[in-house]
């Protein structure tokens, strides 16, 4: 069972405690999950972490996290040299 999570407009340390809360809550309850951040127009090296960590932790359980991203986002993550 699969279950998507949209985030919109900002996703940044404000909100991080309730955003990670969600994603893994969420994950505990379905065996793929995506995260929609196409919508967001400022992310932060918090949230980002926050992706990073969920996405590896899946990994190690077996699970699949599907991080749907702008090209925006892309653009920044390459400048970086991270891919989600």
């Amino acid at each position: 069972m699969s279950k998507c999570i949209t985030f919109k407009d900002e996703l940044t340390i404000d909100d991080l405690l309730n955003n990670a809360r969600s994603l893994w809550g969420e994950l505990m309850r379905y065996d793929e999950l995506t995260v929609d951040i196409s919508g967001v127009n400022k992310v932060d090296v918090a949230a980002i972490q926050m992706l990073i960590a969920t996405k590896k932790e899946c990994e190690a359980s077996g699970k699949n996290l599907i991080i749907r991203s702008s090209g925006k986002i892309n653009e920044m993550m390459s400048f970086i040299g991270l891919q989600l």
